[in-house]
């Protein structure tokens, strides 16, 4: 009994000292493991801040033991760090205090990770408009960015996006293709909706020019509908100049044929509501102002006109001044007019055509027709008829 008694008592002695012996070599073990992930981290970030990116890589893959062990700590971990990485890009791109491509360096290097997947090829295909993913979450990416950009009305954009889908990606490219077909429907339909609007309010040939001038990398340069649109307008806008009538029609279309000039103006009957009156004179490019009433004008101002171009021709006829104001500026054509003075519709006296920013003038000419319809003129002119002619002041074009 004394015997057996002292062989357990060694064998718990021996069990307690391998227990301890193991738990001493886990703890060491597990202290190694934990201290070399933290430095091989701390050289990853260390490496990556500094754009060495090949090194980085290669202080990852170096442990393979520490590889596997630490696989789901070294994931969480990078997506934390390549989180933050991300908003710093952010926030200096946002500061202009780095380009594009200098982010697009290191976006490009994270992305190589497939770590941070979808939100990453957003902000990717945001910067490089050449990027192409590749991947189920790239083109889940390409998706949403067209569906914003189509709700948006950027249908040029999401057009872009959609056709960075290759035809080898079923479901996706179906979904593409769909969206492509709504984006052309509905970029036509607000254009016409557009064009009709303006052909309301009697601005034909701002409708016409808003639709021959569409964009063909959306729609085709044939589109049906919209040619049907453009020759409907047209048709409007001739049987609008045509069925201008007047209190006189005799009287106005004896001087829409008739020569007017200073000698012979208080000899022809002709009334203004406000005490000026303004000739147009096509032939000589030539905008006569005169002060007073019926047969006792007075030539005030004589301008240099440019009018409309063969195919836009100014109209003739015998209008009134109905509205005003300080600029205008037409995205079809890339130029505005300052102090423009209505007439007719869309027909207006304006400056010399200006760039965006009303700072540079892009056309001086003058003496010659060349504008789409309205009478241009130099700026300081423009300025004074805006500031001195009324309302319903009569305007005669011939």
């Amino acid at each position: 009994m004394f015997i057996k008694l002292n062989f357990k008592k060694f064998n718990i002695f021996k069990f307690l000292t391998y227990f301890m012996v193991l738990a001493i070599l886990f703890i060491s073990f597990n202290y190694y493991i934990n201290i070399s992930y933290t430095n091989t981290m701390n050289n990853f970030y260390t490496e990556f801040s500094s754009g060495n990116f090949n090194e980085a890589k290669k202080t990852l893959s170096a442990n393979k033991i520490i590889n596997i062990i630490k696989k789901n700590s070294k994931t969480s971990d990078l997506n934390k760090y390549f989180t933050s990485v991300v908003n710093i890009l952010c926030k200096n791109l946002k500061n202009n205090s780095i380009t594009n491509s200098q982010a697009l360096v290191y976006l490009n290097e994270i992305n190589s990770y497939n770590i941070l997947n979808s939100s990453l090829d957003k902000l990717i295909l945001v910067l490089d408009e050449n990027y192409c993913p590749s991947t189920s979450h790239g083109y889940n990416s390409l998706l949403e960015l067209a569906s914003e950009a189509y709700n948006n009305n950027n249908f040029s954009y999401a057009i872009k996006l959609l056709n960075k889908i290759p035809t080898s990606e079923g479901n996706y490219y179906a979904k593409a293709k769909d969206m492509l077909e709504d984006c052309r429907n509905k970029y036509r339909n607000n254009l016409i909706a557009e064009a009709e609007d303006l052909s309301h309010n009697e601005y034909f040939s701002k409708a016409i020019d808003l639709l021959s001038n569409y964009d063909t990398s959306i729609l085709p340069a044939d589109d049906e509908a919209i040619d049907a649109k453009i020759a409907e307008i047209d048709n409007k806008r001739t049987n609008y100049l045509a069925s201008i009538t007047y209190a006189d029609d005799e009287t106005a279309s004896n001087l829409i044929l008739t020569t007017i000039n200073s000698t012979n103006i208080n000899t022809l009957n002709i009334s203004s509501n406000t005490p000026y009156l303004i000739h147009v004179d096509i032939n000589n490019q030539l905008v006569s102002v005169y002060n007073g009433y019926i047969n006792d004008w007075s030539l005030v101002n004589e301008y240099i006109c440019s009018t409309g171009i063969p195919g836009e021709e100014t109209p003739k006829g015998i209008f009134t001044v109905t509205n005003r104001g300080e600029w205008f500026y037409s995205e079809d054509y890339g130029q505005g007019g300052k102090y423009w003075v209505q007439f007719l519709g869309d027909y207006l006296f304006h400056s010399l055509p200006y760039d965006e920013s009303q700072s540079q003038i892009l056309d001086y000419t003058l003496g010659t027709p060349s504008s789409h319809g309205c009478i241009r003129l130099n700026t300081e002119d423009a300025k004074w008829i805006y500031d001195n002619i009324d309302d319903d002041t009569k305007v005669i074009i011939n």
